[in-house]
């Protein structure tokens, strides 16, 4: 089942706040923060591809080989089924946004991470790479600390 429409809403306000929060973390200016490409998909998006039953998100490094100017193109892909899903079970489909947050928050550590401080990430981390994931669960929780109505999504999903 996709995202209805307000919980599309929601998944891009959370976009906004996972954004700023991970930029200033990073201590990322907004003239370079805009040099980091990427997109966000949902189900009902052109060119979403289905992702596994558990797994709530994943970002892609999609690359663009252009002699005169190369670069990374990212993009989140949501797995709306399993997050609506994961949300039920844990009784926060009253609060989607802080999880929603919460993953997006998430998955733009990833990207950040990939884009600017992991040199050559591509040959190293083997999909899904745990200590790579344990890092991002460390970042995302302390990114994210500090704020009460994200509190009980940390608790359930960064322990």
């Amino acid at each position: 089942m996709p995202f209805s429409t307000p919980q599309r809403n929601l998944v891009f306000q959370a976009l906004d706040e996972a954004e700023g929060r991970t930029a200033g973390y990073y201590c990322i200016p907004p003239f370079r923060w805009e040099r980091l490409r990427y997109d966000l998909l949902t189900q009902i998006d052109h060119g979403w591809e289905p992702l596994p039953d558990p797994m709530l998100a994943r970002v892609r490094c999609l690359r663009r080989i252009n002699p005169a100017n190369p670069f990374d193109f990212y993009r989140i892909e949501l797995h709306d089924q399993s997050i609506l899903a994961a949300a039920q079970r844990e009784n926060l489909l009253q609060h989607l946004y802080p999880f929603l947050v919460y993953i997006l928050t998430h998955e733009i550590v990833h990207m950040v991470r990939f884009s600017s401080i992991l040199d050559n990430w591509h040959e190293t981390l083997v999909p899904h790479d745990e200590s790579e994931e344990m890092r991002v669960h460390s970042i995302s929780r302390h990114i994210l600390t500090g704020s009460s109505d994200l509190q009980p999504v940390l608790d359930r999903f960064c322990s």
